[in-house]
């Protein structure tokens, strides 16, 4: 690749590049002169104005950090999806051994409370027992 040098015009009092349109938007009170700037360019790979041909070092765009931005995003969700896929329902839960609070909560208060309750319910109610008993029902019995 040959560099060869350019002679550009620039304006004097923005010091931007000075061709058949150009708008200074300067608060300066100097005056737009025209002057002479020798340059190298741009570098075709990286597109940035070459100072230096000697110590120009290309850096061409990368995404990077678009990528590492996605891939951390997809972790996250997958590690979302994991934690929703751990969970499961207490109340269908048949390891004895489950170390889950939730778990070990709902087997013993089902165990006790559930059986408890339904027995002396039960005997409590059949011992009061339905004073009208059938004769009460709109169905029809035979």
């Amino acid at each position: 690749m040959t560099w060869t040098p350019q002679l550009n015009v620039v304006c004097g009092r923005c010091g931007k590049s000075r061709g058949l349109t150009h708008v200074c938007v300067s608060n300066s009170r100097r005056s737009a002169t025209l002057k002479p700037r020798v340059s190298f360019g741009t570098c075709p790979t990286c597109k940035k104005p070459q100072g230096n041909p000697l110590t120009h070092v290309c850096h061409p765009k990368s995404d990077f950090k678009k990528r590492k931005a996605r891939a951390a995003k997809r972790e996250r969700a997958e590690a979302r999806k994991k934690r929703q896929a751990e969970k499961h329902d207490y109340q269908a839960c048949q390891d004895k051994d489950c170390p889950r609070s939730l778990c070990v909560a709902f087997k013993t208060g089902y165990k006790t409370g559930y059986q408890e309750g339904y027995a002396d319910g039960n005997t409590a109610g059949y011992a009061a027992g339905f004073q009208a008993g059938m004769a009460s029902c709109p169905l029809p019995h035979q």
